[in-house]
């Protein structure tokens, strides 16, 4: 386990490499707490983002890190310390955005705890993924490179990823621009991969954007049908209004259920 100092210089650096937007209205700042945290039901709390009468404002529990990594290498201490801070910055830039998306998640997570599914689990054994959308827009890209991005941070080296859309178009320039928030690039240099039968053969998983593209494929080829399923627990649906407003939200989105993925993959058992 790093040290204190350590722990916060990793945090300092981390909030450094972010864009400046993440941070607004979060007046309170980022703050790494010496003590361990527990909640209601006994399980470690490693961080909260907080709404209250002293404003907006995330809490890291250094000494809920140190309970859990006690041997952990610097390098997975500081993996894991990123990671909470960008789960807690995901419930700021909801909260914001009136969002309770990854707080969904969150109370579905530790009722699995509770009941004993998340104990001892295994990371999703896939190695590779295709996220795929319904017409090139960005909804497939933009959940690409977010995955490729949280993947290096939390240090999956091992799963490949790439993009394809049923029918491929154009790409929203808001959808870069909601991208470009979460510190992540998508191009306008041509359309993404039509989608085939032998790309889906080719991975262990195609992730769609909502149910009803995914049912549509295990209709189209049964036989394939396992590798269906959908990016996160709720639907991912590209804006009816094409304005900035509405593809930031549906980035927030995004990056909700990609944390998810994340979390499932590498079978994160902390609470918050």
């Amino acid at each position: 386990m790093i040290s204190y100092e350590e722990a916060g210089r990793v945090l300092d650096e981390a909030v450094d490499g972010l864009p400046e937007e993440i941070f607004r209205e979060l007046n309170g700042g980022v703050n790494l707490i010496r003590r361990s945290r527990t909640d209601e039901h006994g399980l470690l709390v490693m961080g909260t983002y907080n709404v209250n009468q002293m404003g907006r404002y995330i809490e890291i529990y250094y000494g809920s890190f140190k309970l859990k990594f006690r041997d952990a290498s610097p390098e997975k201490c500081a993996r894991e310390l990123v990671h909470t801070l960008k789960h807690e910055l995901t419930h700021h830039v909801e909260s914001l955005a009136m969002d309770r998306s990854l707080e969904k998640w969150d109370e579905q997570h530790v009722a699995e705890l509770l009941a004993g599914l998340g104990d001892g689990a295994e990371p999703l054994e896939v190695s590779s993924l295709l996220f795929v959308d319904a017409d090139g827009a960005g909804l497939a890209e933009m959940a690409l490179s977010m995955f490729l991005k949280a993947a290096s941070d939390a240090g999956l080296e091992d799963v490949s990823a790439a993009c394809a859309s049923l029918e491929p178009g154009a790409l929203s320039l808001k959808a870069a621009k909601a991208a470009a928030r979460y510190g992540v690039t998508i191009s306008a240099g041509g359309a993404p991969l039509k989608l085939t039968r032998e790309l889906c053969e080719g991975v262990d998983a195609v992730l769609c954007m909502d149910e009803e593209m995914a049912d549509a494929l295990a209709g189209r080829w049964p036989e394939l049908d396992e590798r269906f399923m959908c990016v996160g627990e709720s639907d991912i649906i590209k804006p009816r209004f094409d304005s900035q407003m509405s593809w930031n939200r549906t980035a927030d989105a995004m990056a909700s259920e990609i944390n998810g993925l994340i979390a499932e993959l590498t079978a994160e058992d902390g609470d918050d």
